[in-house]
């Protein structure tokens, strides 16, 4: 890839990992001559010591230190967008400090788009995440999805926006391994990591990851948290941004959706439909899908579970009339047709 000088400065200075950001920008601004230069340089060496300091400038002006770099750039199949690339999102500049490059795989046309972040916990409900993938289908055809890469409801957030391609992954690491979901969404919409393709997981890099997310997006829905749940992290950061937040509504007493309940509480946005997040976003979507594809028999039962709750094939069968065999067919059906999903030991929930 193509990059200009000013670009290619930045992701030089970026490849230095003993340097903070603070430390980057005045090697960069050290190096670009004129009166301030040596002030920027003067203040760098009292941070790292003039040994270091000459081993830097020494490798930022190296042929040999920057072919390395955009040679294992281009062997990881990554592509740098800078703080001075057109492409860099104008939601990460209020993150203080905000990352110089951000390392993609995939359509970095994406960041120039509107963006709704959603994330949730490793630990939801077959029905949570069922809900997440059809809330992120609905919305990812109006904005780009951005979500986190763990399994459980971040993956879900990503297999419901991946089929438009309006979807993107922040990883907590470097590109070092893509597994098969991420790699679908690096065909199909991108993949974002603050870090050079061969850094390792390390735990404080989740939080930098969270504050990414709520960077780059509008909005966040969360989907799932416990109590102290990582995903309220990501909401969190949100507010400190001035995003909107959102929460599924949960019933009493279920672990996995005490977060979410606590944010409702404090303000955030009761979710449980795409409608919610489009109409704080202030965009027109069409009307929801009705019913009128369903026989008689599939919408008595949608009409049960919507009014119930998850209930149980015999239950189904006592407020429908139908036998028990034939609920399990009919459920089957509308399995099929993404409308409820299997909670175990033979009970079921309307998803949409």
């Amino acid at each position: 890839m193509n990059y200009t000088r000013e670009e290619a400065d930045v992701i030089i200075a970026d490849s230095f990992r003993d340097l903070n950001v603070r430390g980057k920008k005045l090697l960069l601004a050290s190096q670009k001559g004129g009166e301030k230069s040596a002030i920027y340089e003067s203040e760098l060496i009292k941070s790292c010591g003039a040994g270091v300091y000459n081993k830097l400038r020494e490798d930022f002006r190296s042929p040999d230190y920057r072919d390395r770099i955009f040679c294992s750039l281009e062997k990881a199949g990554v592509k740098c967008v800078t703080a001075k690339s057109a492409f860099y999102p104008d939601g990460l500049r209020h993150i203080d400090p905000f990352p110089l490059v951000l390392y993609t795989r995939g359509n970095a046309e994406l960041l120039k788009k509107r963006i709704f972040c959603v994330v949730g916990s490793r630990k939801s409900s077959a029905q949570t995440l069922e809900q997440c993938k059809a809330i992120c289908k609905e919305l990812s055809a109006y904005v780009v999805i951005a979500t986190g890469v763990a399994d459980g409801a971040d993956r879900a957030a990503a297999l419901g926006a991946l089929d438009s391609g309006n979807v993107i992954c922040v990883l907590p690491g470097g590109h070092a391994n893509s597994d098969v979901t991420l790699k679908m969404v690096e065909e199909r919409g991108l993949s974002i990591s603050i870090f050079p393709p061969a850094t390792p997981v390390l735990q404080y890099m989740f939080a930098l990851r969270n504050s990414v997310l709520a960077g780059l997006a509008e909005g966040v829905l969360v989907v799932s948290a416990g109590i102290n749940g990582g995903a309220l992290s990501t909401a969190n950061y949100a507010l400190d941004y001035g995003k909107d937040v959102f929460a599924f509504p949960y019933n009493i007493g279920v672990a996995s959706g005490e977060g979410c309940n606590n944010l409702i509480k404090s303000g955030a946005y009761l979710c449980d439909r795409a409608e919610d997040v489009l109409a704080a976003m202030r965009i027109e979507c069409g009307e929801r899908e009705s019913d009128e594809e369903l026989d008689g028999d599939e919408a008595a039962v949608m009409d049960a579970l919507r009014s119930e709750g998850e209930l149980h094939a015999e239950k189904i069968a006592a407020l429908t009339g139908k036998s028990t065999s034939e609920i399990t067919v009919i459920c089957s059906l509308l399995e099929i047709k993404g409308l409820l999903v299997r909670t175990g030991g033979n009970k079921f929930a309307a998803v949409k």
